[in-house]
């Protein structure tokens, strides 16, 4: 009887014990494997510095950036210029920073979407989705001077979607 009622409250500890120390011994074998977990969709804008084909795959390089608009634009604008006596915000309404020189590369899905916002130098057309194909044309043809922003789209590690950002 008593063996019993030891196995009962014992059994829940020993089950509570066992699940925590689960997931530590998992991590210690991913650290050791050098696994990386994905959980999630992961975005971020970035600048493009490389797009090609590597070994069969699309591989590109991107270096993040961050993207202010409206009154986040001014005050960061602010923060960054120290120029409030002369400006009071953000030219044209948006604010571009980019303080870390860290460049990503990420293989591209086969499946990716591409969205282009000005892709007629003339006309916008809002979120027109495109091919890669014409991506690496839009790509080839912008001004080398003037760096477009993108709105990637990670999963997994691997690019998903990649939408222009319209510059005013």
């Amino acid at each position: 009887m008593k063996l019993q009622r030891l196995l009962k409250m014992f059994f829940p500890v020993l089950m509570i014990f066992a699940l925590l120390l689960l997931p530590s011994l998992n991590s210690q074998v991913d650290a050791k494997m050098n696994v990386t977990k994905y959980s999630k969709t992961v975005k971020a804008t970035t600048y493009i510095t490389s797009f090609k084909k590597v070994n069969g795959k699309w591989v590109g390089k991107f270096d993040y950036i961050q993207w202010f608009f409206g009154k986040a634009a001014d005050r960061e604008f602010l923060k960054d210029c120290k120029c409030g006596n002369v400006m009071d915000g953000a030219p044209d309404g948006y604010w571009i920073r980019n303080v870390n020189p860290k460049i990503r590369t990420f293989t591209i899905s086969k499946n990716a979407q591409f969205v282009l916002q000005t892709r007629n130098s003339y006309k916008i057309k809002w979120n027109e989705k495109v091919t890669r194909s014409q991506f690496m044309t839009f790509l080839k043809q912008r001004n080398k001077d003037h760096q477009v922003p993108f709105h990637i789209e990670i999963n997994k590690g691997v690019i998903t979607k990649i939408t222009e950002q319209y510059i005013p």
